[in-house]
């Protein structure tokens, strides 16, 4: 399952994993508007196998009706990867102390933290199923949560060098990368391996035509770094070219 599937790296994440050699049974391609993600619809005329939901994360009746849908499809097989890639990035000023407000803050951290936390919260058991369907629990990727991140949220690396001061983004995204430092933990037990990911800097409408990767670059370095899962990688934060970043 990938959220904000409509466009960008999260139609690349829809489009590529359909094109395996050995695809997916189900793909779960979430967005807001699924009327309106014509390329979305244009994939789901030719392959079965995409399902298109709707779901707007800042809303709980939308992930539970999103988590009813998905369930339907999966069934007893459950959710072996929930990929989130939905966020929001408000780039109509920098972000610094003068531009920011409540409204501002609080949706960026609705979106990039909460938001992600109730979809996890939400579609846990569907995860958890997809493991008691294997067996085992060695943290062997046969259940994945991955938050799409930004090195935007390395605390360390802002410290050193960070430009430009993005409160409302920075802000949110370290603690998105908190959050998956502590799913790692609490959710080890289970099985279930956890990772931030960084998919550098790319050319879509949040990262602009200046940005060095095309989302093919990025998704093929993302892909990597996701199928090389593995217990000593859960809770870390890592970049598409696998590469480990501060915190």
């Amino acid at each position: 399952m990938v959220t904000g599937a409509s466009r960008g790296l999260g139609l690349e994440f829809v489009t590529q994993m359909l094109a395996f050699p050995s695809p997916p049974e189900v793909v779960i391609a979430a967005c807001r508007n699924p009327s309106s993600a014509t390329n979305l619809q244009a994939i789901a005329k030719s392959d079965h196998r995409l399902k298109i939901i709707s779901l707007d994360v800042e809303k709980d009746e939308d992930i539970e009706k999103a988590f009813q849908e998905t369930q339907s499809f999966v069934g007893e097989k459950g959710l072996n990867i929930l990929i989130n890639n939905a966020g929001f990035y408000d780039q109509s000023n920098n972000g610094r102390l003068q531009d920011v407000t409540r409204e501002s803050m609080q949706k960026h951290f609705n979106i990039n933290v909460s938001g992600q936390l109730m979809v996890i919260q939400k579609f846990l058991p569907l995860l958890e199923l997809a493991i008691s369907n294997r067996g085992s629990k060695d943290l062997n990727c046969q259940a994945e949560v991955v938050m799409l991140s930004s090195i935007a949220g390395s605390q360390n690396l802002t410290y050193q060098a960070g430009l430009l001061s993005c409160l409302h983004y920075k802000c949110s995204k370290s603690a998105g990368t908190m959050a998956s430092i502590l799913l790692s933990r609490e959710l080890r037990s289970a099985g279930i391996h956890v990772l931030s990911l960084h998919p550098g800097w790319v050319r879509t409408d949040m990262g602009g035509p200046e940005a060095n990767l095309s989302v093919e670059e990025s998704f093929s370095g993302c892909l990597k770094v996701i199928g090389s899962a593995s217990a000593n990688t859960t809770g870390k934060f890592l970049d598409y070219s696998g590469a480990e970043l501060p915190y």
